[in-house]
């Protein structure tokens, strides 16, 4: 291979080498703050917006390749054929957006000075943010979330979200790229750089006052016990397995009201609403007969839930000590192909089962905790976000604003058991809880089930399918109430940004379609 005349490419490749590295499995955070200076670099002086487009390219299908590789291995729970495309094109959809990133950088008026990196990061949470919404949304691999295991750094997402950790990494990567780009003038060049530096230990100090600051602050706690089974998913699979999954979480829950929790939590879809509503009368008096001899614990418990006209939902149903049903929520963000089928009359179902109903209201859960040493009980009200809902930040505040004490993330990992997705999954979690400084515990079957504290802290050992421990009583802090300026005002900063991005991208629009029609006229002539 020419070197010359393919360095370009093989910066891409490092860039999302470096990227993926950054994240789990290998979770070497501090990788993401270099990871896009490959790709700024080779973008530098290309001769055309389809070459930058291609080099962006590259890097974005080997990072997402690489990030999203579990998706491919969801057989048998689905045609191997439909598994491994499904994989193609979501990793081919999501590097069109480094793509895009790359063809928009190259076409910034400022390609020098503390401007550059400014744009670039401006034009990354433009797309981070249409990424989260567009076709429904897919918001993994933002560059953010690379930095969940270092808690200083992400306390600023009380602010803007994840999309201002994703600002400042981007920024400081550019900031890199602009010295190395003007070497030969790097005095001229030295505020590009410097600025980000001051910004990211500006950050860093913020973050780790924060911390320490509030270490004192005493905050009224609930004792919540998780029990995730972590049943394997080809058990789950099979109907005729339920009878013995369904004993095992009675007996877990058995075991785990002797430590005398306030609330018991079982994960997403662990059984059919029927048992908890009495429809299925054997089973129902089973888990009626389980509550009376735990002495009056509520649980909030995951199920796939029939309503009166026979929709399919997924839901949380929160279950007082009696057995009555005190409220649900169904699951608003289902995922694509998964739980439902987009254009379902034309495309095949991703993997084969009943498709679930979109849930359309914000319910939070109301949970009767017996107070200590007194005779009545204190209702909380729960918010509780269901599997990939967690990775909508915008989403997930909404219950926080609504007036959420507590937020829960219950969700079924075990389709990807083995695989990085479900530290993926759970590396939003921090997120979440700084986001809106509100702690949030985590049940999952299959997956990471802990507690995290209000600053994104793993405040628990983790109950995983390999650990000796099935389940975990955590104390969770419940709400103060003061709403962090995200929870208040969401997606504010990429917003922002998309409004101060769309003069280039309007720019870059007008200039192809000038050179496409130039490029006709030309064809005509001859």
């Amino acid at each position: 291979m020419n070197f010359r005349k393919h360095y370009r490419y093989l910066f891409a490749v490092c860039s999302g080498i470096l990227l993926l590295c950054s994240y789990p499995t290998v979770n070497f955070f501090p990788l993401a703050w270099i990871g896009l200076v490959p790709l700024l670099l080779a973008l530098e002086n290309v001769k055309s917006w389809k070459t930058a487009f291609s080099i962006g390219y590259v890097a974005g299908f080997l990072f997402f390749a690489g990030l999203l590789l579990a998706i491919s291995l969801l057989y048998p729970y689905a045609n191997i054929f439909t598994t491994v495309l499904g994989y193609l094109l979501l990793v081919g959809y999501t590097a069109l957006y480094f793509a895009v990133a790359s063809v928009l950088v190259y076409h910034l008026p400022w390609q020098s000075g503390i401007l550059y990196p400014l744009g670039v990061a401006t034009i990354w949470v433009s797309l981070e943010w249409v990424r989260s919404w567009l076709l429904t949304g897919f918001p993994w691999g933002n560059i953010g979330y690379s930095q969940w295991n270092n808690q200083p750094g992400i306390q600023i997402a009380s602010f803007a979200g994840v999309y201002i950790v994703s600002f400042v990494v981007v920024f400081f990567n550019a900031g890199i790229a602009s010295i190395i780009r003007g070497r030969n003038n790097w005095r001229k060049e030295l505020v590009a750089v410097t600025v980000p530096c001051l910004l990211v230990t500006i950050c860093f100090i913020y973050g780790y006052v924060s911390i320490n600051k509030d270490e004192k602050i005493q905050q009224e706690t609930i004792e919540v016990a998780l029990v995730p089974g972590n049943i394997p998913q080809i058990e789950k699979w099979k109907s005729a397995s339920f009878p013995k999954i369904f004993a095992r979480y009675l007996n877990l829950t058995k075991k785990v009201a002797e430590e005398k929790p306030d609330v018991i939590v079982w994960p997403e879809t662990t059984v059919r609403g029927e048992v908890l509503s009495g429809e299925w009368k054997s089973y129902h008096s089973h888990f009626i007969k389980m509550l009376d001899g735990i002495g009056g614990i509520p649980m909030l418990v995951g199920a796939t839930d029939l309503d009166t006209i026979g929709d399919l939902y997924n839901r949380v149903i929160s279950v007082s000590p009696e057995g009555e049903i005190l409220g649900k929520y169904a699951k608003m963000r289902l995922v694509p192909f998964g739980e439902y089928v987009p254009l379902a009359d034309f495309l095949p179902n991703f993997v084969q089962f009943h498709p679930f109903e979109q849930g359309r209201t914000v319910n939070l859960l109301p949970i009767a905790i017996a107070e200590k040493n007194q005779n009545h009980n204190q209702t909380i009200e729960v918010g509780i976000s269901i599997c990939f809902e967690s990775s909508f930040p915008n989403h997930f505040r909404r219950f926080v604003k609504k007036g959420a004490n507590a937020m829960g993330i219950l969700t079924n990992d075990a389709w990807f058991a083995g695989t990085a997705l479900p530290e993926l999954h759970l590396a939003m979690a921090p997120f979440r809880a700084v986001e809106n400084r509100v702690a949030v515990f985590r049940c999952a079957n299959g997956g990471y089930s802990c507690a995290v504290d209000k600053f994104g802290g793993i405040s628990t050992p983790f109950v995983t399918p390999n650990t000796y421990k099935e389940f975990i009583v955590a104390s969770i802090a419940l709400s103060d109430g003061n709403h962090t300026l995200y929870t208040r005002y969401g997606d504010w900063l990429p917003i922002l940004c998309v409004l101060l991005s769309l003069p280039w991208i309007i720019y870059t629009i007008i200039k192809h379609y000038s050179v496409i029609k130039s490029e006709d006229r030309q064809i005509e002539r001859k």
